[in-house]
């Protein structure tokens, strides 16, 4: 409505002559007037409309709950019906305003008026307890208490019958059950109470509290400690007394978690348990003061090389430290990592050990030609050489080398390098004839031309061909096998992926000596072709070693072969990772004896349980080593022998 509607300005036009300024103001007036009655009409209208609007909404919400609410007459739908009843004398326009007021957001309780209908509501109290938001009405969460005794039966107390609510959502469900979790976890709440009155009783930081041992006041904090029974707080001199307790408990688990995790490590380094001897420690204080010391004197040769080993582990053999291992009288050398001695100083060893009969250098990454050269004219009785990540040498330095010492050269290795290539091999078939031991692994550039060369040296005994870059297949091997496979005595194919069963069939046929064999990741080899190699084995009489890792097919028909075969000279056997073996051949070797099995890898199967754990207790009374990763069968339920170490159970690792 305008303001020219409500207050319209005066016509002047009108205020012609003859009319007067009295008659004027009666009619501003009489307008004002009827612009006023106007706008009181408009606003009754209004409030109608609204009024109406308003009891057609809660007559939906009332017809809503009584859809939704199936309950009794004792329910809280059937005492509102029952209000309604009793108040349906009364005029519409007060029983209106009486139910907004009960649904208020300001009122938390609603009280039916007793006493309107004597002969249902006398022995029935009901309260209702609702929630609401401040946008929306939520369903009403009613609990009715109905008097037994009314009934016809003996109660003590009123029985509360709980009508169903509307659902909390999931988060409001999650958020309800962290906080009840938490006052459980700080012991304020116990299972068997009500939770709102465990609150109440447990104070709060600040505010003064009773002990309840010595009963004195004290200031509540974060950190008072309760009592013992549960019944209260303590005050801090009484929270004290047990601190030295609850600290040594604690020191406890520390020292055990500690004493476990030590266990493990030594395990894994290969060391065992027990008190170490008076020479064991002495070797360990002395590597650990290797810089200090001035010389080593005479410990001998297997005490010198324990500790060159520490050392080595330690990162502490350096320039420095490796002249304390060389001796003029020496024939065996070993550094098991030479990657911070210069070559310079590599060179000094054939000038202070010129009677070396062995010598082996591992991580050898700065010995270059000059020094290779040096050893081949300095070391005249050097009979066995392995070099291990020698890549800085070159081809014609192994082929200068061959020629002066091949002649007397019984064994020899080379790995990690790419420059021993076609020419370096044929120079150390030519000029090496008495080879008896020979090791190449993880050469770049040798294929299968290169390593039929090797069918030049028939008195080797000891063979490696491992881990090669380049794919070897089974004709160069097959070759080799009947050129020498009657001597051989250890045979290490390990990673030579190609190799099929007919590999498998030529050991069958030629290696009647064999002992070790290590057949590592040959993923194409089939149960069935294992299982042909110890059938009629007859010019083998067994197998001290045999690695199978990752040989995925071997299932239990070839595992009893293995063991009816070699089961009685094994010393160490490897079948990690083979997942075909079942419970049926754990069976099959609980009715052997393995009498000289001494280590045993039965990692990443998944038929190992506590059983075959107790079993294999039982039919290897040698055995000190089953390595066990990934067998999550295994508990802590079987207790080992004394000397045995079980490396990998998770039980073990996880405490």
């Amino acid at each position: 409505m305008s303001v020219d509607q409500i207050l319209p300005l005066p016509n002047f036009s009108e205020c012609e002559k003859g009319v007067n300024a009295a008659e004027i103001q009666a009619r501003a007036r009489e307008r004002v007037r009827a612009a006023q009655r106007a706008a009181q009409e408009a606003a009754q209208a209004a409030a109608s409309e609204a009024q109406n609007t308003t009891e057609e909404t809660a007559q939906k919400i009332e017809e809503e709950e009584e859809e939704e609410e199936e309950v009794g007459e004792s329910s809280a739908a059937g005492a509102r019906r029952r209000t309604r009843a009793s108040t349906s004398n009364t005029p519409q326009t007060k029983a209106r305003p009486r139910r907004r007021a009960a649904r208020n957001d300001d009122d938390e309780y609603m009280k039916m008026d007793e006493g309107e209908d004597d002969e249902e509501e006398a022995d029935t109290s009901i309260t209702l307890q609702t929630s609401t938001s401040a946008r929306k009405r939520k369903r009403a969460t009613t609990t009715v208490q109905v008097n037994l005794s009314a009934l016809g039966e003996d109660s003590d107390e009123d029985t509360p019958v709980r009508v169903r609510g509307r659902k909390l959502t999931k988060a409001q469900l999650k958020k309800q059950k962290e906080a009840e979790a938490k006052k459980h976890r700080r012991g304020l709440i116990s299972n068997d109470s009500d939770s709102d009155f465990e609150m109440a009783r447990v104070p709060v930081p600040g505010q003064i509290a009773f002990c309840a041992e010595c009963n004195c006041r004290f200031t509540v904090t974060p950190y008072s400690k309760s009592s013992s029974d549960g019944d209260g707080l303590l005050c801090h001199a009484c929270g004290k007394k047990n601190a030295p307790v609850e600290v040594a408990a604690k020191k406890k688990r520390q020292t055990t978690r500690t004493n476990k995790k030590s266990s493990a490590r030594a395990l894994l380094d290969g060391d065992r348990s027990g008190v170490k001897t008076l020479q064991e420690m002495c070797i360990a204080l002395v590597a650990k003061h290797i810089d200090d010391v001035e010389a080593l004197g005479d410990i001998g040769s297997h005490n010198m090389d324990k500790i060159c080993q520490i050392i080595s582990k330690n990162r502490s053999l350096n320039d420095h430290t490796m002249k304390l291992f060389l001796e003029p009288a020496e024939h065996v050398l070993r550094f098991y990592d030479c990657s911070k001695i210069q070559s310079d100083n590599l060179r000094q060893i054939g000038a202070f050990c010129p009677s070396l009969q062995r010598l082996h250098l591992k991580f050898c990454g700065r010995m270059n030609d000059d020094c290779l050269d040096y050893y081949g004219t300095q070391l005249k009785e050097l009979k066995a050489l392995d070099l291990f990540g020698a890549f800085n040498v070159t081809e014609e330095c192994y082929v200068r080398f061959f020629e002066n010492c091949g002649r007397k050269l019984k064994e020899f290795g080379v790995s990690d390098t790419s420059r021993f290539r076609v020419k370096a091999m044929e120079a150390l078939v030519d000029n090496c004839p008495d080879l008896e031991v020979l090791r190449l692994k993880t050469l770049t550039n040798i294929d299968d031309e290169c390593i039929r060369l090797l069918t030049g040296l028939p008195n080797l005994r000891i063979l490696e061909i491992s881990e090669p870059t380049m794919e070897l297949t089974d004709g160069p091997i097959i070759d080799i096998l009947n050129t020498c496979g009657s001597a051989l005595r250890e045979l290490n194919l390990n990673q030579c992926s190609q190799l099929t069963d007919l590999t498998i069939d030529a050991i069958h046929e030629s290696c009647g000596q064999l002992e070790i064999l290590e057949l590592e990741r040959v993923e194409l080899l089939t149960s069935e072709g294992l299982t042909n190699l110890f059938t009629g084995w007859d010019i083998n009489h067994g197998l001290t070693t045999l690695n199978l890792t990752r040989c995925i097919e071997l299932d239990a028909a070839g595992f009893a072969k293995i063991i009816d075969h070699s089961g009685r000279t094994l010393e160490r056997f490897n079948i990690n990772s083979c997942k075909e073996v079942n419970q049926e051949a754990w069976d099959f070797l609980m009715e052997f004896t393995l009498p000289q099995l001494e280590e045993f890898d039965v990692s990443f199967i998944r038929s190992v349980n506590d059983a075959v754990l107790e079993g294999l207790m039982k039919v290897a009374p040698k055995m000190h080593t089953i390595k066990a990763w990934g067998c999550f069968k295994l508990t802590e339920a079987i207790p080992l022998r004394e000397g045995l170490h079980l490396i990998g159970r998770e039980a073990d690792l996880l405490s």
